[in-house]
């Protein structure tokens, strides 16, 4: 019975070891690693499967790689279908696609190609990645090393214990103390993470721009954009869901990258910040603009837009969003809202007056979750700003307004 034991826990060890050696030793020799979420690239990448990144100068990229790339505040793995080496751009597709995404990748976005990838794993790798899922691992592995210490070195002769003490059990016991320690140590920072931005950011709406609820609604929000752009230039507008915390700065850097995971001091952060797409003009003219912002668990940034999908009664409630830059404020209505793939056709900017945008808007009207009223009135000669979030379904939630009043 004891050897049975022995066994099981020899078992439990040698499993959270080789699950988690491909995931830490890809880093350690230059890889990146990435969760497949969409099942775009099937049956090539199956949805779970963990694909592994390695940089690539343009002229290495070739038509029929998989590559990895940036499309907004999101990562895509989709495969090159053109290459333009004029203009650095690849035209990529997912294998399950009908259609080529809508918008070519510029090399500037690209973040490597895909040298492997592993079913499952990803699906690992991504529970992992909580806290919780660190601490159970490591509790498995003490389990694992206590069934396995159990000795039988009173039953055994001399000779055969001391080859049975060669596997010293304290240096597994060390190991697993190291990851429960590394787990609990993760949890605290990520949970310090999310206090310090939510610190922030209410310091900053206090003290940049005060929310007052019972009043016109040009006069919810009064930002002192002037201290802002001194505090960080980078800051172009405040946004505010009327009625909802959601209240932030907008920063705009010309990429999508900076404020993926920096805050407004300019300090890393899961949270990171709201942002501005870099294809946009930041000085908000163009006739649409997207808006990215991440789905914190604690329910910050854009976290609450999930709301309009899952509460029947959210939308009637909540129905206005406000931008204010410098010289303007700008209240949105909002007309669609739906969840779309990572490069989606969503994602295309800017847009004119034009039978284009016509049709662009259009599609919005016909993905919506929701018929809304207001989507009949909504004509290419509009101004159009869409807010995009991580959706838990592994896809994007986008939220579109139309602008319907402006101080």
């Amino acid at each position: 019975m004891e050897k049975i034991v022995k066994i099981i826990g020899n078992i439990l060890i040698v499993g959270v070891l080789l699950v988690c050696l491909p995931i830490v030793m890809g880093r350690a020799f230059g890889y990146q690693a990435f969760n497949v979420i969409s099942g775009s690239m099937e049956p090539e990448i199956s949805v779970g499967s963990l694909v592994y990144v390695h940089s690539a100068d343009f002229n290495e990229i070739e038509k029929g790689d998989i590559i990895a790339f940036q499309s907004g505040a999101s990562t895509v793995t989709h495969r090159v279908s053109a290459v333009d080496s004029e203009k650095m751009l690849f035209t990529t597709k997912g294998d399950a696609n009908n259609t080529e995404d809508f918008m070519p990748v510029a090399y500037t976005n690209v973040i490597g190609k895909v040298v492997l990838h592993i079913p499952v794993l990803g699906y690992v790798a991504a529970w992992l990645s909580e806290a919780v899922g660190k601490i159970i691992a490591g509790i498995i592995l003490l389990i694992g090393v206590a069934l396995s210490s159990l000795s039988e070195s009173k039953k055994l002769p001399e000779k055969e214990t001391k080859k049975a003490s060669k596997i010293n059990p304290k240096i597994i016991l060390a190991l697993g103390l190291i990851i429960i320690v590394g787990s609990l140590g993760g949890f605290t920072y990520i949970y310090m993470g999310y206090q310090k931005s939510t610190s922030l950011y209410s310091s900053v709406s206090e003290k940049y721009a005060p929310v007052q609820e019972d009043t016109e609604w040009y006069d919810m929000v009064d930002v002192d954009m002037d201290s802002l752009s001194s505090y960080n230039p980078d800051t172009i507008g405040w946004i505010y869901v009327e009625g909802t915390d959601i209240s932030y700065p907008i920063m705009y850097s010309g990429d999508d990258e900076t404020y993926l995971r920096t805050t407004i001091d300019k300090q890393y952060a899961t949270a990171g910040s709201i942002f501005l797409e870099g294809y946009n003009l930041p000085d908000f003219t163009d006739s649409h603009d997207i808006i990215y912002g991440h789905n914190m668990r604690n329910l910050s940034m854009f976290g609450k837009l999930k709301y309009y999908k899952s509460d029947e009664g959210y939308l009637d409630e909540h129905r206005y969003f406000q931008i204010i830059t410098a010289d303007k404020k700008m209240r949105f209505e909002i007309f669609s809202y739906f969840d779309t793939e990572p490069a989606s056709w969503v994602y295309a900017v800017p847009y004119s007056d034009s039978e284009e945008f016509g049709d662009y808007i259009n599609q919005l009207k016909r993905h919506s979750y929701k018929s809304i009223e207001k989507a009949d009135e909504v004509t290419s000669a509009d101004k159009i700003v869409t807010l995009s979030t991580c959706s838990s379904s592994g896809m994007r939630f986008t939220l579109h307004g139309v602008l319907v009043d402006t101080y």
